[in-house]
């Protein structure tokens, strides 16, 4: 599952091996894989261009090339992003081929066909994939408690479904939220604007934790390489309802909330009621 540690680690590879180098052509085998141009327009446009910069905002890669555009890169569930020598043997899964020179491609596949490309002059593509109305990052030196607290102080919507907003928070995924949650005690069905200042504290620890377990792992998924990632999907609630909580032994629960799976537990995960004081008032 692609979530923020696997973008970024892609985006790290990418800063590695690609940046300096151009691209000598393109070949679209998937044409809804290319949200815009259309497929003639990209490998046109993309043809002959250096990539100057490798960027991650929320969960786009975000590549600059040298004539002012930018190709953004979204994995949505299970999307990879692979170099390979090129004429090597293809998955049946690959969306696009990059080719870069050199004699290697990049090599964008998705079992589930979702994954997405996008290629445009870098303020009109900002516009069209809205991401200057993201939320702080989550990985970025400028989120703090603080940050955060004013983020869900005046959300009356259940934690989770605030936290998976990327408005609100850009780039924590639906995994991620789940395993911060427990680490931080707190029940995913609170409303966001209930939470103490000592509470908003914890969840943004569980946070950075939960990331940079991730980030020393190198994800779930392939890295740009090929090599396998050694976290895991199913952490301590993840994906395991039914499973005893690794802390108290209670059977995990799990519930659709606001159309996601949701994972908790209910022992460690209480639904307390809220505070006088609300944690925006105490942090800011």
């Amino acid at each position: 599952m692609a979530e923020v540690p696997e973008v970024e680690i892609i985006t790290r590879d990418l800063r590695q091996a690609v940046v300096g180098r151009r691209f000598v052509g393109a070949e679209v085998l998937v044409s809804a894989a290319v949200r815009f141009p259309s497929p003639p327009d990209f490998i046109e446009a993309l043809k002959g261009r250096q990539v100057t910069a490798a960027n991650r905002r929320a969960k786009f890669i975000l590549l600059a090339l040298d004539d002012g555009t930018t190709l953004a890169l979204h994995f949505m569930l299970f999307g990879e992003l692979a170099l390979r020598p090129k004429g090597s043997e293809r998955p049946a899964s690959t969306l696009v081929v990059l080719e870069l020179e050199g004699g290697e491609e990049l090599r964008f596949t998705d079992s589930l066909g979702y994954a997405r490309l996008a290629l445009a002059p870098s303020d009109e593509l900002a516009a069209r994939l809205k991401l200057d109305g993201l939320g702080p990052e989550a990985l970025g030196v400028e989120f703090t408690p603080a940050v955060l607290a004013r983020q869900l102080g005046r959300r009356k919507s259940p934690l989770k479904t605030v936290l998976l907003n990327q408005r609100v928070v850009a780039g924590l995924g639906n995994r991620d939220a789940d395993e911060s949650l427990w680490q931080a005690g707190i029940a995913p069905r609170r409303l966001a604007s209930s939470l103490t200042a000592d509470e908003v504290v914890r969840l943004d620890r569980a946070i950075q934790a939960v990331l940079d377990e991730g980030l020393r792992m190198r994800g779930t998924q392939r890295d740009l390489f090929g090599v396998q990632g050694q976290a895991k999907h199913r952490r301590n609630v993840f994906g395991r309802a039914g499973a005893p909580c690794p802390r108290c032994a209670t059977p995990v629960s799990h519930q659709r909330l606001g159309g996601r799976n949701t994972y908790w537990c209910a022992t460690c995960q209480p639904m307390t009621s809220a505070p006088e004081v609300s944690a925006q008032a105490s942090l800011l």
